[in-house]
């Protein structure tokens, strides 16, 4: 029902040449072999495309109708394969990443300057989102993988965990807690509590920490935004407990942290995709700076996963 590449390939070049030989020489093909595909062509469409003597050949008006539009097909088709061969070498390409706004301004940026090194052909979009927008950004396709926290109650995406990320106290440098590298949880209780909203990771982890050990987190204040959160902790109004990797976007001069323990309460921070989806060689090179970069920089109270297979 359709005729081949080389048959049409082998047309356009009897046509542009005027001549079986000189065509012939161009496709690197016997003449014979040449004139069969043109023939084959001809019986295929139903019509005759060229009309030949023994001098010379020429175009028929369906020949030149089918000439226009088979230049213009084989264009576009070496195009987009030169354009594939280009994204699979990453000479081009794109990306889109979703993450955490906290991972995005603390960790992300080392990886973006790596990656750009290494392969600045290909373009790289930064989707920053809650980890439910995350999720979703995933699903949906509208990024290719995500970087975020592991929702055990959601196994619609695949999670290959990588760093676990440490909470820890945060306080004004002249709190009772100014120079300690450790705080208990039960110590947290005993001072006013400012955390995030409910609907946030981080509050869910805080509020199942606490239940499990026994306490019942009752927050004085509860904001939407870490830099809020951070503001109102310098401003003295209590203190609070973070994600490690959260702590760059606070911005707060004046505040100190320390590592809770007793118990230790951890998120685990991984690479999220969707199951059974193949990777672009763009997002595949992208996850393996990833992996490269957050085992250089993550803090040294967090814990780098031996990498798995992704």
């Amino acid at each position: 029902m359709y005729p081949s590449l080389t048959k049409i390939r082998s047309f356009i070049a009897v046509a542009e040449h005027a001549s079986f030989r000189r065509a012939a020489e161009d496709m690197l093909l016997s003449q014979p072999a040449l004139s069969t595909h043109v023939r084959d062509l001809e019986a295929e469409l139903g019509v005759a495309l060229l009309s030949r003597t023994t001098r010379s050949v020429r175009l028929t008006s369906a020949g030149e109708h089918f000439l226009i539009r088979a230049k213009r097909v084989v264009s576009e088709l070496q195009s987009v394969m030169l354009e594939l061969k280009d994204q699979a070498a990453l000479r081009r390409g794109r990306v889109t990443i979703a993450c955490l706004p906290t991972i995005a301004s603390s960790s992300l940026p080392a990886v973006l300057a790596a990656f750009a090194r290494r392969h600045p052909g290909v373009h790289v979009e930064v989707l920053d989102e809650v980890a439910d927008v995350l999720y979703q950004r995933v699903l949906s396709g509208q990024a290719d993988v995500g970087i975020g926290p592991e929702q055990p109650r959601k196994k619609d995406l695949k999670f290959t965990a990588m760093v676990d990320d440490h909470f820890r106290a945060v306080f004004r440098s002249d709190h009772a807690f100014a120079g300690r590298k450790t705080v208990k949880l039960a110590e947290l209780v005993k001072h006013p509590f400012l955390t995030l909203a409910s609907h946030t990771n981080v509050r869910s982890i805080l509020d199942r920490a606490f239940q499990d050990a026994g306490f019942e987190l009752d927050p004085k204040y509860v904001f939407c935004h870490h830099y809020t959160l951070g503001g109102m902790v310098e401003a003295g109004l209590g203190i609070t407990a973070l994600p490690s990797m959260s702590l760059s976007i606070l911005g707060h001069p004046r505040l100190m942290s320390a590592r809770v323990v007793e118990p230790q309460v951890t998120r685990v921070i991984g690479v999220l995709r969707r199951p059974n989806d193949t990777l672009s060689p763009a997002a595949t090179a992208f996850l393996a700076a990833v992996w490269e970069v957050f085992r250089k920089v993550a803090p040294p109270w967090n814990q780098v996963v031996k990498r798995a297979s992704a």
